[in-house]
């Protein structure tokens, strides 16, 4: 039984069509199932592991009130329902993205925390919690 809130952060990323508002709207959408809610800028990188379209970013923290399986479940069908699809990924096209990155302090994708395109936004979260804003 879950009794306890999950500290989550997560990166959001899209490549293809009006990026920003995408990465936009995920942050929207996560602001209303997420407390504790904090978000970097909206910010353009290089594509990694391919050579696709530059992506707009962003990296979002927040207390997640079910299970981790349950948040993940969430995004999965909040990317199919922005056109997030078989096609898609081997198109490298991406409407947007939504990967949890860490939960709880603990790093579930270190390839992806390793990466400019997540460390650019997660910075900007922990420089601002720093500061107190």
């Amino acid at each position: 039984m879950h009794t306890q809130d999950i500290s989550v952060v997560l990166s959001l990323g899209s490549n293809c069509g009006d990026r920003e508002r995408s990465v936009g709207e995920a942050m929207t959408w996560l602001s209303g199932i997420l407390g504790d809610y904090m978000e970097s800028e909206i910010y353009e990188t290089l594509p990694v592991g391919h050579s696709g379209a530059n992506y707009m970013n962003a990296v979002v923290s927040g207390s997640y009130p079910g299970s981790l399986s349950d948040l993940e479940m969430a995004c999965k069908e909040y990317e199919r329902s922005c056109g997030r699809d078989e096609e898609s990924r081997r198109e490298k096209r991406v409407p947007v993205d939504v990967d949890i990155v860490m939960a709880d302090g603990e790093i579930l994708r270190s390839r992806d925390y390793a990466c400019s395109f997540f460390q650019q936004g997660y910075r900007q979260l922990t420089d601002n919690e720093k500061a107190g804003r």
